[in-house]
């Protein structure tokens, strides 16, 4: 019992801690943006708005058990709450304002976004406790590393030594394949196609959603605006 109430208590602050970074990343593209004042106070309103609905959608929804495993499912479920908001945000690329936004978030800010990934240990307590798959100790292992990684990217970043870039690949490489690794343990123990137990049947129901909703899919758009700002730099420097 204690083990769940630490694994809901940690997924809770996971999802409340990551758009948190979200936010300071979007805020500071904004204002170090070359736009009017005016433009920069409807784009930080549409941020926060945007940031609340998603947040408050998938809480409500994970609570209502939206999301959660049923007998007579023919796709996971999750995944809707997973790749949507990813799809939505990178849709908005089409936007200049938005491109010009995100072009004007520092690497630093980027990897502080993924500080939080530390707190991905809970997978071990998921995986030891047979809440879930043992596969989840990879995952574990993932997001400390990722998380460690971040840090070490932050302070060669705030420290302006060289290897920082060379870090920035490596949470980049770290980051997108621990969040693959974990998307394949879900799907691959996923009771559609998986009789046998501990199962991956947790992953639309509370609190895993909240990571799998929230979480996850901010992490992997911080690393692709990251490896989007490192591209277009190598570009504008050959």
């Amino acid at each position: 019992m204690k083990t769940v109430i630490i694994i809901q208590i940690v997924s809770v602050i996971i999802s409340l801690i990551a758009p948190i970074f979200f936010y300071r990343s979007f805020k500071e593209g904004i204002d170090k943006s070359n736009i009017e004042c005016s433009q920069k106070l409807k784009s930080n309103g549409i941020l926060f708005g945007s940031l609340s609905i998603w947040v408050l959608l998938v809480y409500i929804f994970t609570l209502n058990e939206v999301f959660a495993y049923s007998h007579d499912e023919l796709f996971p479920k999750f995944l809707f709450g997973l790749l949507i908001p990813v799809i939505i945000t990178l849709l908005q690329f089409r936007n200049k304002r938005f491109r010009t936004i995100i072009n004007n978030m520092s690497y630093k800010s980027l990897a502080e976004g993924q500080l939080w990934r530390v707190l991905g240990a809970i997978f071990f307590l998921v995986a030891t406790s047979g809440i879930g798959p043992r596969e989840f100790i990879s995952s574990g292992v993932g997001d400390v590393t990722t998380g460690l990684i971040a840090l070490l990217t932050v302070w060669a970043l705030t420290k302006g030594f060289k290897w920082s870039k060379m870090s920035m690949w490596a949470l980049i490489a770290f980051g997108v394949s621990d969040l693959l690794i974990v998307l394949f343990v879900l799907l691959t123990k996923y009771p559609i196609w998986y009789d046998a137990m501990p199962s991956t049947a947790i992953a639309g129901s509370f609190p895993m959603m909240l990571i799998i909703g929230i979480a996850a899919p901010m992490a992997l758009l911080l690393h692709i605006f990251m490896l989007r700002k490192l591209i277009l730099e190598n570009k504008a420097n050959n």
